[in-house]
């Protein structure tokens, strides 16, 4: 009988019995998989929030905490997390490691630990490629309007510093992705980037495993008998290169020809008065802009979604909408297509590989507010191209996010770096 294979995770994922609302989501689906279908064991280690390094498994999954603030600088491991990955390489002797992504940098503190197991580097987003796009268009002007009492008291959350901040973590970004022999990516356009980046690597192109919901709900059907035009769209938080600044613009444009028009946004931003000066500028800034536009009352803020919640919420919409400037994949909008809802969405990042225009998702420039207006406009107006879209978009989805096809693929890398040993 040949021996389990055994993998260690680095992710920003926790494994957990509830349904979580948070990023990552497309990890724990894949840790499901292959726990529940393979003879893999597999271990996670993430960051939590924790007062010190702690056990806390989830099903089949062993797993790790780690406390945010001790996880690393982003360019340097602590000595503890950097003790603490060599301790568990001894213990697990894992086959192989996954690294989830540059994005909290413990990658450094796996290197630093200097181990001799195979590491396997997935690009999730690219932090180098972020101050380019990070202002979503905005002018000086309006980056002067996103100054606020928080700003002013920590001039460290006005989008100024925190685009610096992104640029500085991209320099150590290129270097860790430059010291790998084994990356794995997600799209086309990461590929094609990392290809330049580091030529000598081994790159693999993987698939993308959305949660079980997605795939067991019916497909969506045109909205009947409905007096409201729902428009939905959803991101971590307030970030300008997310460009929700961009539906506002559009909405504006079609609101009196449209009066029963309205806008869905999901995501961790912060609206209620709660906040009041300590909201972050651009926040404020997109509450303005909103109130200066006329379209305030057009929009509800819906917080934080599970996987049920946006279900529901796609189902009773007439599309989706995602006008974002940098995408290194989209995982909303592959569990769009997934439901079938009709997706409008920018020409920015990998965002056009996950749809063909006019067929199966429409597309338009990136920041183009008018041609965004003129997209949600064909669906309003014709219910058969919104049907063929729904149609298409789904089929596509079947057949890119195919849960055995996407398992199937990532278990071919898992052996392809082992068995090269």
């Amino acid at each position: 009988m040949s021996k389990k294979r055994k993998i260690l995770w680095f992710s920003n994922a926790q494994f957990s019995d509830e349904k979580i609302k948070t990023t990552g989501t497309w990890l724990i689906a894949m840790g499901n998989a292959i726990t529940e279908t393979t003879d893999i064991e597999l271990y996670n280690v993430t960051g939590g929030d924790v007062k010190s390094i702690t056990q806390k498994n989830s099903g089949n999954v062993t797993q790790w905490i780690i406390p945010y603030e001790k996880r690393t600088k982003y360019h340097q491991g602590s000595k503890e997390v950097i003790s603490f990955i060599k301790k568990i390489n001894d213990e697990i002797n894992p086959d192989l490691i996954h690294l989830w992504g540059t994005e909290s940098g413990i990658g450094f503190a796996i290197k630093e630990a200097k181990l001799e197991t195979p590491l396997l580097l997935e690009i999730q987003g690219l932090l180098f490629t972020i101050p380019k796009n990070y202002y979503g268009g905005l002018s000086n002007n309006d980056l002067l309007k996103c100054t606020g009492l928080k700003e002013i008291l920590r001039p460290q959350n006005h989008p100024y510093f925190i685009r610096k901040g992104f640029k500085k973590r991209g320099k150590h970004e290129l270097r860790i992705i430059r010291q790998m022999e084994n990356i794995s990516v997600q799209s086309d356009w990461v590929d094609s980037i990392i290809q330049y980046i580091n030529p000598k690597a081994n790159i693999f192109q993987t698939g993308m495993m959305l949660r079980s919901e997605f795939y067991e709900t019916p497909i969506w059907e045109y909205p009947k008998n409905s007096q409201v035009i729902n428009l939905f769209t959803t991101c971590s938080g307030a970030i300008p290169y997310k460009g929700l600044h961009v539906i506002f613009e559009a909405i504006a444009l079609l609101k009196n020809k449209y009066p029963n028009i309205r806008l869905n946004i999901g995501g961790n931003i912060q609206i209620n008065k709660k906040y009041g000066f300590i909201r972050d500028g651009y926040t404020s800034w997109l509450l303005r802009k909103a109130n200066q536009l006329g379209i305030t009352n057009l929009i509800t803020w819906l917080g934080m979604m599970n996987a049920d919640e946006m279900i529901a919420e796609m189902h009773k919409s007439s599309m989706v909408v995602i006008p974002s400037f940098i995408e290194s994949y989209c995982l909303f909008m592959a569990e769009s297509m997934m439901v079938g809802v009709p997706t409008v969405a920018s020409f920015a990042g990998a965002l056009p590989q996950l749809a063909e225009h006019n067929q199966s998702a429409l597309y338009f420039p990136t920041g183009d507010h008018w041609s965004c207006a003129r997209q949600i406009e064909k669906i309003i107006t014709n219910q058969g191209l919104a049907k063929k879209l729904s149609v298409e978009a789904r089929k596509t989805a079947l057949q890119r996010n195919d849960q055995a096809k996407v398992l199937q693929t990532q278990l071919e890398i898992y052996n392809r770096i082992i068995n090269a040993l």
